[in-house]
């Protein structure tokens, strides 16, 4: 039974979610640490996934919202309704190892209040590892506790005082969760990510599919940095010239060099760097298109301050 509050609120969106929410259910009631509740806010336009929430996972606290939810809006919706003092953030389509929750845990109480978690790949397929380096190089599992810039909500934990610090989700762009970092730092919060304490994520799409994901998220990526950084025209420029030249892309494939070095997964590189490669293009292309919009739209002379890294 769950304890009537737990340590810890485990908070994970649905969509259509059918295929994998079993598994991923499945490992979290294989979890080493217990005191947590799982909270699933489920947006699908039918009652697949609810089925087998509510049929196979009596546990779980399953709310349905009547329209369609963004993952971040859906997260901020969990977190309304959690009772935990730590939030855990993932996704339906991840599988997280027995000690998973353990772990993460461990490095709050050692590291701080938000720490971010690593991610591996679920299965072996050459496209499903493509994927995943072009999407979680930095997060691979292995290599040193350590700081990172970016907390995505795949697999991460953040203390509630924390949370209501730094402020939802914002929850109408797709890289809500980088923006939502961006902020924590500014508020002087260390992002410690904790290698040991993993998820797999179960990659479903095709190699099309992924592709206009990544062009879809350069796009949004691009226009959430402008808005929140209040990028000037000299700084959309200079990122427009970045992206199109092969500078960007080439530091792109270098850090996912480094990081697949440091995971030990140089050799999973060397068989499928053309599609890593071809993801970060097709993100740096959404990116540029965006800021070429930018570049030719009315603006006041007078701007905030920019920060075109």
């Amino acid at each position: 039974m769950i304890a009537t509050r737990p340590l810890v609120s485990l908070v994970i969106p649905a969509y259509r979610s059918q295929e994998t929410v079993a598994g991923c259910l499945a490992a979290l009631r294989g979890q080493s640490f217990r005191s947590f509740e799982t909270l699933i806010v489920d947006s699908s336009p039918d009652d697949a996934t609810e089925r087998i929430v509510t049929t196979g996972f009596a546990e779980v606290r399953y709310d349905h919202a009547a329209g369609r939810l963004l993952p971040h809006a859906a997260r901020n919706r969990g977190v309304a309704a959690a009772r935990g003092d730590l939030l855990v953030f993932t996704d339906p389509d991840v599988y997280a190892r027995p000690d998973w929750l353990e772990r993460l845990i461990e490095a709050h109480r050692r590291a701080g209040p938000i720490v971010v978690g690593a991610v591996a790949c679920h299965g072996r397929r050459r496209r499903d590892l493509g994927i995943h380096l072009c999407k979680f190089a930095p997060w691979l599992p292995g290599g040193p506790p350590r700081v990172v810039d970016n907390a995505p909500t795949v697999n991460l934990l953040c203390a509630r005082s924390a949370f209501e610090s730094v402020g939802p989700f914002p929850d109408g762009v797709m890289a809500g969760d980088t923006a939502w970092s961006w902020r924590a730092r500014q508020r002087g919060f260390a992002l410690a990510f904790a290698p040991d304490a993993v998820v797999e994520h179960h990659h479903l799409e095709t190699v099309g599919a992924f592709l206009r994901e990544r062009h879809r998220r350069g796009l949004s990526f691009a226009a959430m940095r402008g808005a929140e950084r209040r990028l000037r025209r000299r700084d959309d420029l200079a990122l427009l010239v970045a992206s199109v030249l092969p500078v960007r892309l080439a530091r792109a494939l270098a850090l996912t060099v480094r990081h697949a070095a440091r995971s030990g997964r140089l050799a999973d590189l060397a068989t499928t760097w053309p599609l890593v490669l071809a993801g970060h293009a097709m993100s740096l292309l959404g990116e540029a298109r965006t800021h070429a919009r930018r570049l030719a739209e009315p603006r006041p002379r007078a701007g905030g301050p920019a920060d075109a890294a």
